[in-house]
């Protein structure tokens, strides 16, 4: 076999590895409130506790609290079933304000601050968990906080 038949069999073959959505994931979703009010804008990340398969996921609320989580993966539309640890998080700028939609500022060097509680916004005290089972689920957050 010569060189040239060969690079276009190795090349269609990696070009057409574009693995499809993993079967083994499930879709989550759910609504998150704060104070009785959709939380709106704030990111949301299933982290895997131990045992669980996966990196996780995340998604973001929309205007009426709404999340779906997306895997770490390009394209994959869930996460594995396991047990996580969920993080809310809900940056605000200084004076109270949404991040601009249009701020290309990395987090670490934002003005941007956490408005929630370690106890939801930290990957280590957080207290939200979610066990996702094989059909995926639907994950509801009621949220209570009381600024200072």
């Amino acid at each position: 076999m010569s060189i040239r038949p060969l690079l276009l069999l190795v090349s269609f073959t990696i070009l057409g590895c574009d693995k499809p959505s993993d079967p083994s994931l499930v879709a989550v979703s759910g609504t998150i409130t704060l104070n009785d009010q959709p939380l709106v804008n704030a990111a949301v990340t299933f982290i895997p506790k131990d045992g669980t398969p996966g990196f996780g996921g995340v998604g973001k609320t929309d205007v009426s609290g709404k999340y779906t989580i997306a895997g770490s993966r390009t394209n994959e539309k869930g996460i594995p079933p396991g047990e996580y640890r969920v993080v809310i998080s809900k940056r605000l700028m200084p004076d109270g304000t949404e991040i601009p939609a249009d701020d290309k500022t990395p987090p670490m060097m934002s003005p941007a601050k956490e408005s929630l509680p370690d106890s939801t916004s930290s990957m280590t005290s957080t207290k939200q968990t979610a066990n996702v089972p094989v059909g995926g689920g639907t994950f509801d957050f009621t949220l209570v906080h009381k600024k200072k």
